[in-house]
């Protein structure tokens, strides 16, 4: 059996000697004010794989996920300060901005700071511009693992290193380094890649459902580009689709085997996403039968499974497909073409009905008060998924459903039309705040919901901002109470 998760804050370094890098997940909201209601976080696999390639190439590095633990934005400053290492790398996405950036802010002077994520690919120059931000040596856009470990090595490099960016320290502009035949650096070879040492994740594998669970990357980019997503293709050019290999794949699950997991999600947006790598997955499956020992979980594409023929759904299903998490967001017709989603309502159902015809279940995500949204728009979706859960409710499979506020995020398509209308400022749209959707958070069937709780505050669709949250929480606590009562 597997050792229990790690419960050091900071994991995977060695601290007998100074700390090249520390790979830092901001919490969510400051945990000092209100402590977090969720038992467990995704892990950060993105910084895993930083840091078990600089590992690799004879860095010591650790990871502090300050989400996962709770932290407030005090004490994480201060387990940073009092470890002192040489670089603090931060993972931004919008919602954590603006803590990463107190956290730079608080900062020992001596102490380098490199920065990436979604936030700092789509507003590169504004972050560079932060004076809290003011000793980023570093913005690496898009995936980082060989430029990172170029840039512990010799910081100097990173004039060298393709989509690495700084601010000029005398004209105060973004300078973005770079020169021919670098351009690898950008899309590493993901089957080459080491496998992500668990060892720098905080709470992977875990146990849950009577199984040692673990999550995995099966490919890299998207191939769509719904409007509200910051993997939208249009928002992500430079990024090439990259799928691993079968072996590949089998070779870290058979490891993965070795210490007790039978479990494992696969978080990226295709394996089950392009009817390619289904087959191609699927074939490496049934010859290694996988199903005979492991259950696992997916992201699934609706439009692509809605064409899948019923073989290939039997062969999900014996290959051990426990869960599909399927991109269903809304039960109107219109609001899902304005969002590119290229599905229908009759589509999902369809889809739904055939998965859990099979036993396997499906977890429908759900966004209330898109942009131009009406209230009858957003009735349908509540009605969408009242409809699933009953069509499923004799079924093999189970049908949950988890809904969330709408945000934009920069970068995404949304956001550029947001701010082509003139109505609003980028302030106005990136002033993300956590919500509570019931007095105090109390209620229990907001518990894990923790990390999806948040609002620009905005009132983006046509119905108001009380009409979206009224819906969210009878939604919320109506599957919760199916999930008693199961």
């Amino acid at each position: 059996m597997p050792l229990e998760s790690p419960c050091d804050p900071v994991v995977g370094a060695y601290f007998g000697r100074r700390i090249d890098a520390l790979f830092v997940n901001a919490p969510l909201r400051d945990y000092s004010k209100r402590p977090r209601v969720n038992d467990f976080t995704l892990p950060v696999l993105g910084m895993g794989y930083i840091a078990t390639y600089a590992a690799h190439r004879g860095m010591n590095v650790g990871v502090l996920d300050a989400e996962a633990h709770g932290f407030g934005i005090g004490r994480t400053a201060q387990l940073i300060n009092d470890l002192a290492p040489r670089w603090v790398g931060f993972n931004l996405l919008a919602p954590t901005y603006e803590i990463s950036a107190q956290l730079a802010a608080a900062l020992d002077p001596t102490i380098k700071i490199m920065l990436g994520g979604h936030q700092a690919k789509a507003m590169p120059t504004e972050i560079l511009r932060d004076p809290r931000m003011a000793r980023c040596e570093a913005l690496v856009l898009g995936e980082a693992e060989t430029r990172v470990a170029e840039l512990l090595e010799d910081h100097r490099r990173r004039s060298t290193l393709p989509g690495v960016m700084w601010l000029d320290p005398v004209m105060k502009t973004p300078v973005t380094g770079g020169q021919p035949g670098t351009g690898h650096h950008l899309a590493p070879d993901i089957n080459r890649l080491p496998f992500v040492d668990r060892a720098f994740l905080t709470q992977d594998p875990h146990f849950e459902a009577n199984r040692w669970e673990a999550n995995m990357v099966g490919a890299r980019g998207c191939p769509y580009n719904c409007s509200f997503c910051g993997a939208a293709v249009s928002a992500n050019p430079d990024t090439s689709i990259r799928t691993r290999e079968p072996d590949n794949i089998l070779e870290e699950m058979d490891l993965l085997r070795g210490t007790g997991v039978t479990a494992f999600r696969f978080v990226d947006d295709l394996f089950l996403g392009a009817r390619r790598v289904i087959d191609t997955m699927m074939t490496a499956f049934t010859a290694e039968r996988v199903g005979d020992w492991a259950v696992w979980d997916a992201t699934g594409r609706i439009n692509v499974l809605h064409r899948a023929s019923d073989t290939t759904l039997d062969t999900l299903a014996r290959n051990g497909l426990r869960e599909v998490a399927l991109g269903v967001e809304s039960g109107n017709p219109r609001v899902l073409a304005a969002i590119d989603k290229r599905i229908t309502p009759d589509m999902a159902t369809t889809v739904v009905r055939r998965l859990t015809e099979r036993g396997i279940n499906v977890k429908g995500y759900f966004i209330l008060g898109f942009p131009g949204e009406t209230e009858a728009e957003i009735t349908d979706t509540v009605q969408l998924v009242h409809q699933l859960w009953d069509l499923t409710d004799s079924l093999p499979g189970r049908f949950r459903a988890s809904a969330f506020e709408y945000r934009p995020y920069p970068g995404t398509p949304d956001w550029a039309r947001l701010m082509k209308s003139g109505r609003y400022t980028a302030a106005q749209l990136l002033n993300y705040s956590a919500v509570d959707l019931t007095s105090g958070g109390a209620d229990e069937a907001m518990r894990e919901r923790d990390e999806f709780n948040f609002s620009v505050n905005v009132q983006l669709s046509e119905a108001s901002i009380d009409y979206v949250r009224h819906n969210l929480v009878n939604l919320t606590q109506a599957q919760h109470e199916r999930k008693v009562h199961a």
